[in-house]
């Protein structure tokens, strides 16, 4: 029996009409290349900032517990909504929340571990319907309260479910077309790259790139899971397949990276010890006259978080770019936030020299 674990991130649901043009493309892989489907689905755009803000002009300061239980039920509502596509059409569906996939964690709330899987339910419900349907990030823990595995968990969620059920490969369905040689909304003359290694995506990721977070692609990397990245709109074949694949040539400025100055060597390193402890992505930059650390993959307030630990940091108004040549050296360059886009593609223009044709910006994987 051929099972396939495909996700959809929230921005494939813009519309009520996009649950039924979802539920269509489910059908149609049941006709030609499935026996049963695990869906993966995120909240719609939105709603879960919504849950958000009305859990906070509530209570100003509420429980991680009580949040872990109210804010996944936005990823509830999106994948209870496709059931109902998905039903519409004649095709058997059911929902598993949290509580009753079988992913059992630890107690620490928003950004809970894993401890183990039982799939015992997963695989009976996969007997009786076609479709089974799955809020990502969502789990429990031993004493049966809803947990969430963390930012960005719903890929997470597809490539776990794709090991326990012993798969090659899970597909995740988003707003871009994969994995790019630079940012096409900001660079010219960018590729999309057919093929990536896990350990270049996961590089790419830990230096901003706006691409899987590297949680779920070293877990894809450990479980031998190949991860295919497709559009979530029009020819859902366009992506790229990160995988066995080269390292690849690209150039990543981070818009959202910060640069932190410190006073001591002593600081440094305090910093930087307590900015790992804490699973914060940082980027050593030893080599400079005084050493930095580049905070990178997302919007974390670092000098707050430092100064509460009596520790001073400076932020640089500068962003950080890093140069991937297609081997394993690495090139990380500190630019003035104003410059940072001109420099961004003289350096692509360099990787990629005008004499190669651009490769077509889509990539037809099968």
């Amino acid at each position: 029996m051929q099972i396939r674990v495909l996700k959809f991130g929230g921005s494939t649901f813009q519309r009520n009409a996009d649950f039924n043009t979802i539920a269509e493309f489910l059908k149609s892989r049941l006709e030609q290349d499935s026996d049963k489907l695990v869906v993966v689905v995120s909240a719609m755009t939105g709603l879960t900032d919504e849950f958000h803000k009305l859990a906070f002009e509530i209570n100003t300061n509420p429980s991680p517990e009580a949040l872990d239980s109210f804010l996944p039920l936005a990823d509830t509502i999106g994948a209870n909504l496709l059931r109902l596509a998905v039903e519409a059409i004649g095709t058997s569906a059911k929902v598993l929340s949290g509580y009753q996939l079988g992913i059992i964690t630890d107690s620490n709330f928003s950004h809970a571990s894993i401890q183990r899987i039982d799939r015992t339910v997963l695989k009976q419900t996969l007997a009786e319907v076609d479709i089974v349907l799955v809020p990502g990030g969502q789990a429990v823990d031993l004493h049966n309260r809803p947990t969430f595995l963390g930012r960005n968990s719903s890929d997470f969620t597809a490539v776990i479910l794709a090991a326990t059920l012993e798969l090659e490969s899970c597909e995740i369905f988003s707003d871009v077309s994969g994995i790019y040689s630079a940012d096409p909304n900001l660079i010219q003359n960018t590729r999309l790259l057919e093929t990536v290694s896990f350990d270049t995506a996961i590089n790419f990721s830990l230096s901003g790139a706006k691409v899987l977070h590297y949680i779920s692609v070293q877990v894809a990397k450990d479980k031998g899971v190949q991860i295919v990245c497709r559009y979530n709109r029009d020819d859902y074949r366009i992506g790229t397949v990160i995988g066995s694949g080269k390292t690849s040539k690209a150039t990543i400025l981070d818009p959202r990276s910060i640069i932190l100055e410190f006073a001591s060597k002593r600081d440094f390193e305090i910093a930087r010890l307590k900015l790992q402890l804490a699973n914060i992505p940082v980027i050593l930059l030893e080599d400079q006259k005084m050493p930095m650390l580049v905070v990178t993959c997302g919007f974390f307030d670092a000098v707050k978080f430092l100064a509460e630990s009596g520790i001073e940091a400076h932020r640089r108004n500068s962003l950080l770019i890093s140069e991937f040549n297609g081997d394993s050296l690495v090139l990380r360059h500190i630019v003035s936030t104003s410059e940072a886009i001109e420099v961004c593609q003289t350096i692509h223009d360099r990787l990629y020299k005008h004499n190669e044709s651009p490769k077509p910006s889509q990539s037809n994987v099968n």
